[in-house]
């Protein structure tokens, strides 16, 4: 990795959360390059590794936790979504700001750095995937998602190009505090924060980042479609004067079917 010579006193104290289903292919490189970058620059930061499933992504944390202490992990069985992957690690975030990403490195941490500046006007630092031209994102990605960005800005009047960017920089307690007022655990989970901590008054930025877009990713496009449309309109009752008419039923069937996905 191509280090960035920071200095302590121009970076922020930093946690990174990484949700991980399943990485064992794809965690050790995100890792390394994390890795390289506070030992390079002395840094007191750390990383928490929230793990579902059953592959050996935890054997692979294990070992750069023995070579690194600040790299430590959470195991929970089975899949619980996404949105409670990290949900059930925030309060364990120590830094002044809390960096999420995703494990499979579609965003080069070097990306993110060079806009950690940001962080002296602004609570929330988002990344947009879709503005950058030269990210060679395939239409039955990009088509899906600049609709359901236009739904969210139309429904819930959140004005963010792209809501499901999986790296973001929140001020830590900001993010703590939205997190619990969000009971979503799928990938729905990134509106509904952002929702939240808009009504919390935090301060955001969005900026173009350079992405790669990763053929290998678990996610599958009609379950994905699916459930986060039917979470945009349940949220949205959710947060209506309707909500009391919304038969038990209903809720019940978006709990066992949808939330998760």
């Amino acid at each position: 990795m191509q280090t960035v010579e920071l200095t302590n006193n121009l970076l922020p104290s930093t946690t990174i959360i990484i949700p991980a289903y399943n990485e064992g292919k794809r965690i050790g490189k995100v890792l390394e390059e994390i890795k390289d970058f506070v030992k390079a620059n002395n840094l007191t930061w750390d990383v928490i590794v929230s793990i579902d499933g059953n592959d050996n992504t935890e054997e692979i944390v294990k070992d750069f936790s023995t070579d690194c202490p600040f790299i430590k992990h959470q195991k929970s069985q089975g899949r619980s979504g996404k949105g409670y992957a990290i949900k059930r690690v925030v309060d364990n975030s120590t830094g002044e700001f809390t960096l999420l990403m995703d494990a499979d490195g579609s965003v080069r941490l070097n990306e993110i750095l060079k806009n950690f500046h940001y962080l002296t006007n602004y609570d929330v630092i988002l990344f947009d995937r879709y503005s950058n031209s030269e990210n060679k994102i395939p239409l039955f990605r990009r088509i899906p998602s600049r609709g359901f960005n236009f739904l969210v800005w139309t429904m819930l009047g959140l004005n963010v190009k792209d809501t499901q960017c999986g790296y973001k920089i929140v001020r830590t307690d900001l993010l703590k505090e939205a997190f619990r007022r969000v009971g979503v655990t799928n990938t729905f989970f990134d509106v509904a924060l952002l929702y939240h901590i808009k009504k919390l008054g935090g301060r955001i930025k969005e900026v173009d980042v350079t992405y790669s877009h990763d053929r290998g990713s678990r996610f599958k496009i009609i379950a994905l479609i699916v459930g986060e449309g039917i979470s945009l309109i349940a949220f949205r009752l959710r947060h209506s004067r309707f909500y009391k008419y919304v038969p038990h039923w209903a809720t019940e069937l978006y709990l066992k079917k949808f939330r998760w996905i």
